[in-house]
């Protein structure tokens, strides 16, 4: 699948670099626990720096203002033993390097995506905060949706903004975003104002509260044993689900 992912993609040779990232540099650079240093033991087998993206590989410029500074966009490969801790490994890679990252996640047949916008830090000059950070479902080249087709295809480079690298890593924030969307209302659909991009950001970000709140509820109709309580329980989640096809409904 990591194959049909980068000729989708068609990323320019010049952007080729193909240079392994030697765990222990996140062991040195990103303060880990002894749990955060377990996962990249236990399931990472190795991390590729695969493909950059800055002015001398690309035609795109630097962006920065007030609040970020993208110089490049990197895309990192991470080859996974196992799936145990996917969302705490895409935190600590996207919160120890300081440029944008596209991580693409690769197991057995399998790949998902992992993105983060960044900024400076309003409490230590220097320093960056990753934003909100997002993860794709896997992607099965066996078994892809006609969701997931779309967002491969919709990856080429040549297609994404080229006037600067915020530009350029927002499409690709914004294609996961849609993806997600997708997986709620069964279309893939890209977004072009960015007004309604916010809008439907915030209303996917309900949805996946909405989810979280009936995924509870369903957990504790199972261990309630008063039969008012349950139909209580079930009636939040009939409420729910109707609010939830609501919003997807507006997505």
């Amino acid at each position: 699948m990591i194959d049909v992912l980068y000729k989708s993609m068609a990323i320019p040779n010049s952007c080729h670099l193909g240079k392994r990232v030697f765990k222990k540099l996140f062991h040195e650079n990103a303060k880990l626990g002894v749990t955060d240093k377990k996962a990249f033991s236990e399931d990472i087998d190795f991390i590729t720096w695969q493909y950059t993206f800055k002015p001398g590989t690309i035609p795109i410029q630097p962006y920065v203002d007030d609040q970020r500074e993208y110089l490049e966009v990197a895309l990192l490969q991470v080859d996974l033993k196992t799936l145990n801790r996917t969302h705490r490994i895409a935190e600590i890679v996207h919160r120890s390097i300081p440029y944008p990252i596209v991580l693409v996640y690769v197991f057995e047949q399998s790949i998902a995506l992992s993105l983060a916008q960044k900024r400076f830090s309003q409490a230590e000059k220097g320093a960056f905060v990753a934003e909100e950070i997002l993860v794709t479902e896997w992607i099965e080249n066996s078994i892809q949706s006609p969701s997931q087709t779309s967002f491969i295809e919709s990856l080429k480079i040549a297609d994404l903004p080229h006037t600067h690298f915020y530009a350029f890593y927002s499409a690709f924030v914004d294609r996961v975003i849609a993806l997600d969307c997708a997986r709620l209302t069964g279309v893939y659909r890209l977004e072009a104002a960015a007004g309604r991009q916010l809008t439907r950001r915030n209303r996917l970000a309900e949805c996946h509260e909405i989810e979280t709140q009936i995924a509870e509820r369903i957990t504790s109709i199972k261990a309630e044993t008063q039969f008012n309580r349950k139909v209580d329980l079930n009636l939040q989640v009939k409420r729910l689900k109707d609010r939830l096809d609501l919003l997807v409904r507006k997505l």
